[in-house]
């Protein structure tokens, strides 16, 4: 499939976690009600793959992709890395908790979003990692990103917003359009109607029926048989991830890589 592929608008533009809370044991949880699309978010770095499905978190660390599930007591809303540390939003229990390895986690209030440096609450305010408070943005985020140049970015119904305090309004229509996938750039962030990930090579992005390769013009230099998902880059390889948590990778011509043994299954 050739096409034409109008860019989309191009923004330009850590507090290290983290301190130990309570534990989860005898802490009352107060019931979550998730939206009707169920949450499904991740994020991916050198560090690996972690991301939220239907209320389940999970992690899959480089190299090897293998995706694990995370004994959570409630539904995550959210997953991102901190560095090299997987973090989980339990707005029921009102925690960020890490999702694997040594257990941390922070009091701070129903978390919904999380970025490379934030954690934003349902009313689209932010704290660090620790508790520290935050600027954030003007209502509830439906996603937010880390950009390239290091702020952070969000969407909030039909408004693109860098985060701050007071929070800068970007557009007033994104949403309207279709644009409700944020994605970093080397600048800051940007907006696509499908889950896209630029890269010095170009863009990659997902259509719905394929994974396609763009150059700098916007024309589509190369593609693959693909079905819905997300898509992120992991030491040099783009990696792909369903709802049902398949990963799948490619070097940056769109030629798949075989997995590593043992992973692509989710371990229970």
């Amino acid at each position: 499939m050739k096409r034409l592929y109008v860019l989309p608008l191009l923004i330009s533009t850590l507090p290290l976690l983290s301190s130990c809370a309570p534990t989860l044991s005898g802490q009352r949880a107060t019931p979550l009600s998730l939206p009707a699309a169920a949450p499904f978010q991740a994020d991916f770095t050198d560090a690996g793959v972690t991301w939220v499905s239907d209320g389940k978190a999970y992690v899959a660390r480089a190299p090897a992709l293998k995706p694990m599930l995370s004994p959570l007591p409630v539904p995550a809303s959210a997953a991102a890395w901190v560095g090299s540390v997987a973090w989980g939003a339990l707005p029921a229990a009102g925690l960020v908790i890490t999702l694997d390895g040594p257990t941390e986690q922070a009091n701070v209030g129903r978390a919904w979003k999380l970025s490379h440096t934030r954690v934003y609450l349902q009313d689209g305010s932010a704290v660090s990692y620790s508790g520290g408070s935050l600027g954030g943005v003007n209502g509830p985020p439906a996603a937010v990103v880390t950009g390239g140049d290091g702020q952070d970015y969000a969407l909030v119904g039909l408004k693109l917003y860098r985060s701050g305090n007071p929070p800068t309004l970007l557009s007033n229509a994104l949403s309207a359009t279709g644009q409700n996938y944020l994605y970093a750039t080397p600048l800051g962030a940007a907006s696509s109607n499908v889950p896209t990930l630029q890269t010095p090579l170009g863009l990659y992005r997902l259509t719905g029926s394929e994974l396609q390769r763009l150059d700098s013009s916007g024309q589509v230099v190369s593609q693959v048989a693909h079905g819905p998902g997300l898509l992120g880059m992991v030491g040099g390889q783009v990696v792909t991830l369903s709802r049902e948590g398949q990963l799948r990778r490619f070097d940056t011509g769109l030629r798949e890589l075989r997995p590593y043994p043992e992973s692509g299954k989710i371990g229970l």
